[in-house]
């Protein structure tokens, strides 16, 4: 499985909205920084482990990592340079390389985790990324993973229209089924599969109201038009 679009448009687009990408989010810091507070409740990283972070942006999971495991490694790994220059200037003391999504230039077997939010979508080659994923966690590692799914297509395109998103630039939301098969076909062990932010802006009551259906309901249906996947899976 390939998309069509490459990593160089994937590089410019996010290069161009870098300057605005953080305000953007704060004004919907719950929804956005939602993806790093329910992240962190999947990972368990003894003290002198060591995680891979990708795609990461400008750095906001760091606080959420720092605070819950300070004695980890974290390899964060980005494809914009402006993204990373910015990252950089936040979290000085924190290690921030490019990346094509494509090729990982670690060895086999070398992180106890690895962390990939909202990156599946924007990969030309989800596959070949899977199988890196695959290949640089140790035995029994674990993948945490977010994407949006192939329903949450709506939702992206009224919020960057009328909310004043910053955008998705070239992506492919995929069907959870896909994306489980996906894992399945390179090996992972699927633990969990949990769909989030049912109802992603709005009164917190109401937003949590939107989590207790998912959590409620056995509806496949309903968990997929969570605007969040959840994928945690054990190589």
């Amino acid at each position: 499985m390939e998309n069509s679009f490459t990593i160089a448009e994937i590089s410019s687009f996010w290069d161009g909205v870098a300057g605005i990408y953080d305000k953007t989010n704060f004004n919907f810091k719950d929804a956005h920084y939602q993806r790093f507070s329910e992240a962190v409740k999947y990972l368990d990283i003894k003290p002198g482990g060591n995680i891979l972070n990708i795609w990461s942006r400008t750095g906001n999971a760091i606080p959420f990592l720092r605070e819950k495991f300070p004695g980890v490694e974290i390899i964060n790994m980005e494809v914009s340079g402006k993204f990373i220059e910015i990252a950089r200037h936040k979290f000085p003391q924190e290690n921030f390389l490019k990346t094509d999504l494509e090729s990982l230039s670690f060895q086999n077997d070398f992180f106890d985790a690895v962390l990939s939010l909202e990156t599946l979508e924007h990969t030309p080659k989800p596959i070949v990324l899977l199988k890196e994923f695959y290949r640089v966690l140790k035995p029994k590692g674990i993948l945490v993973m977010s994407l949006p799914p192939k329903t949450a297509e709506l939702a992206q395109k009224f919020s960057a229209l009328f909310l004043g998103n910053h955008g998705e630039g070239p992506h492919q939301f995929l069907p959870s089924k896909t994306v489980k098969k996906m894992l399945r076909d390179i090996g992972f062990e699927l633990i969990v599969h949990n769909g989030t932010l049912l109802i992603p802006f709005g009164p917190k009551c109401l937003r949590n109201f939107g989590e207790k259906i998912i959590r409620e309901t056995k509806s496949g249906f309903i968990k997929e038009l969570g605007i969040r996947q959840f994928y945690v899976a054990r190589k």
